[in-house]
């Protein structure tokens, strides 16, 4: 068996959406009930949720494997540079829970602070995103401005229950300073892969975000010295009257 030809990004583009995300006013239980039941009776909402099987049958966990084994666990290098701020495009909307019990949504998380976003999708992805996260906490433990936020993601409903399970010791062994800013989405996030370019799930990726939530930057795999140190001096770029 062969890995399909990977389709990805070119290192530079823009990435995200194109506008920002604008939030619905929050809905009482009631109207939740009655919007279930539209998307229930709707006829384009069954069309999406049978394109998001179909994809899933097309896309297996078995075909990220084969993937891998062919080419590699890294897409691309990251690229040297910023995407200039009236190109780039913003960080889609993720909702979940923190590990400090707090439901909350990616973009509320990274508004206000240059972030680097980590996203996983299973444990041996960690490896790749903490080859960023090390350099960059390194550089900016002392700074008010930058931050590190990570998303783990699993969409198979049948191994969120394994992970709702295990949360207690995921929380013993992630220091208590980082439960905040640590976001858990269980569920389907289609959306996210196309617009960020994550072409497989045991890939670990990581994007700069800018305050003003667009994508400035971005990486994936394993980093290498360049990149880290790239990643270092376009954060010092964001940040705003960073003292010498």
């Amino acid at each position: 068996f062969r890995a399909k030809p990977r389709r990805t990004i070119t290192p530079g583009d823009a990435i995200g959406q194109a506008t920002p995300t604008v939030k619905p006013a929050p809905q009482t239980l009631k109207e939740q009930a009655q919007q279930k039941w539209r998307d229930i009776l709707s006829p384009e909402k069954n069309l999406e949720s049978r394109a998001r099987i179909i994809h899933d049958i097309g896309h297996s966990y078995f075909q990220d494997i084969v993937d891998l084994r062919d080419n590699g666990d890294k897409l691309f290098e990251a690229p040297k540079q910023l995407i200039r701020s009236s190109k780039a495009h913003y960080l889609p909307s993720v909702s979940g829970k923190t590990l400090a019990g707090q439901k909350t949504d990616v973009i509320d998380l990274c508004r206000g602070k240059t972030t680097l976003l980590t996203v996983n999708f299973n444990k041996f992805s960690e490896l790749h995103t903490n080859s960023f996260i090390d350099p960059f906490e390194a550089a900016f433990a002392d700074s008010e401005d930058a931050q590190v936020v990570r998303l783990n993601i699993e969409e198979n409903w049948a191994k969120a229950m394994v992970l709702q399970m295990c949360l207690p010791y995921l929380r013993r062994h992630t220091p208590k300073d980082r439960h905040a800013n640590y976001l858990i989405h269980y569920g389907d996030v289609e959306g996210l892969r196309k617009s960020m370019g994550i072409a497989n799930s045991l890939i670990g990726y990581v994007f700069l975000i800018d305050k003003e939530l667009r994508v400035r930057w971005y990486g994936n795999g394993l980093a290498v010295m360049s990149e880290a140190q790239s990643m270092v001096m376009l954060t010092q770029r964001l940040i705003p009257n960073k003292k010498k």
